[in-house]
């Protein structure tokens, strides 16, 4: 592989708000899934720096390596199955990310499935066997499929493209043309595949949630419902933060940087003083022994860390105590809602009972107002007060003869206009 390849696979520096380290998710073929999550430093001069002398690092080391494709003699008598068996293993040879090798087994097996329901046995028959109409049939197949989305569509598409071209480039081996079958554009299929659902949760879910809670998850629940908190926000509160006495809870959000100020209600008081005195678990991690939610195993509720080669590790219990929550309460969230769901519901129904959208920034510790219209789902419900309270003013403003009249349908009304 050239120098330049490699050098146009790494990207450039990102930097992350909540850590203040600026990183890069960086293709490395030493590792075993292909790329890693690498950290460089918190000054941005610095990151640089360190950054360019890994990318050197990796070109000096791989940028030279000779392509371990081979070129098999009887690759002319390959079938379309044989030539998706050996494209595979080369690619597994060459040290291709574990992603990489799923989706050629996932995606592949489905344009082999199609073609044999349509006439053509990719078992018996070769990739100069496939005709523009083929390929053109099996885009316009996932055109049609409204289960999927334009990315996932393009993902087929991406695997057959791999496929076929491996096959032109190294074994001489001649597919139809695969303008064929090109990728979808950015405005097609829309309102295709799946999409995620963040209605917010109504009172009668609330209810059952609450009703299957132990008290670890209904401390969690209050505090998404009294704070609108979410995931990352439980595993990093202090418990500093949290003065339980006066019932109020003052942080800062990681994500923003925005200070936050809460004030507790009762109930939520109750419940984190329940936690603390009887399902806190123990750690002698100092700096896990600063939080206020410690797992029975002495770990945050939810983490992540970076660990000395620069890699990224995440856990995530307040999302799976919250999917079995929902099981035992017997409620069926809809795609893409887990816990997070909590800070949508606080939102909206912090919205719907403010006419100041500031309330709802300073209460989601939001840096700009445009940032509300991902959270709160009250847009309908806000359109139909509007449209009540200029009902009222009209009633007041206009004559009653006037309005009775109208109201009535008086037939022998014509108007002079």
């Amino acid at each position: 592989m050239a120098k330049k390849a490699i050098r146009k696979r790494l990207p450039q520096l990102c930097y992350n708000k909540s850590t203040g380290w600026w990183y890069s998710i960086i293709r490395d073929p030493s590792h075993p899934k292909g790329r890693r999550y690498k950290t460089w430093a918190r000054n941005r001069n610095e990151a640089r720096k360190a950054y360019n002398e890994e990318v050197e690092r990796i070109v000096a080391e791989y940028g030279l390596r000779e392509p371990l494709t081979e070129k098999y003699a009887d690759a002319c008598s390959w079938t379309l199955t044989d030539l998706a068996e050996n494209y595979f293993n080369q690619k597994k040879a060459d040290g291709c990310s574990t992603s990489t090798l799923g989706n050629i087994k996932k995606y592949l097996p489905k344009f082999m499935k199609w073609l044999l329901n349509n006439g053509f046995d990719p078992a018996m028959k070769g990739p100069g066997d496939l005709t523009t109409s083929l390929l053109a049939g099996y885009r316009n197949e996932l055109a049609e499929n409204t289960s999927i989305g334009r990315v996932e569509a393009n993902h087929h598409i991406e695997q057959i493209h791999g496929l076929l071209k491996w096959g032109m480039d190294t074994h001489d081996l001649r597919p139809p043309a695969m303008g064929a079958i090109k990728k979808f554009p950015q405005k097609a299929k829309n309102g295709h595949g799946k999409t995620q659902d963040r209605t917010p949760l109504t009172w009668e879910q609330i209810k059952k949630l609450l009703n299957a809670a132990n008290p670890v998850d209904t401390a969690l629940i209050l505090l998404g419902l009294n704070c609108g908190f979410g995931n990352s926000d439980i595993g990093s509160l202090k418990l500093a933060e949290v003065d339980l006495d006066r019932g109020i809870i003052s942080d800062h959000r990681k994500k923003t940087g925005v200070i936050r100020d809460f004030v507790l209600w009762e109930e939520t008081i109750v419940a984190l003083r329940t936690y603390l005195d009887e399902h806190r678990g123990k750690t002698e991690k100092k700096n896990v022994n600063e939080l206020f939610f410690v797992s029975r195993r002495g770990n945050p509720m939810c983490w992540e860390h970076i660990d000395e080669k620069g890699e990224k590790h995440r856990s995530d219990a307040v999302k799976n105590r919250f999917d079995k929550l929902c099981k035992r309460a017997g409620i069926s969230l809809p795609y893409g809602a887990g816990f997070y769901i909590l800070r949508h519901t606080y939102a909206t129904m912090i919205g719907e009972l403010s006419s100041d959208p500031r309330e709802v920034q300073a209460a989601m510790a939001h840096s700009t107002m445009r940032q509300q219209e991902t959270y709160r789902h009250d847009r309908a419900m806000k359109a139909q007060a509007a449209q009540l309270r200029l009902h009222e003013i009209m009633v007041s403003k206009l004559p009653k003869n006037l309005l009775k009249r109208i109201a009535g349908g008086d037939a022998g009304y014509v108007s002079s206009h």
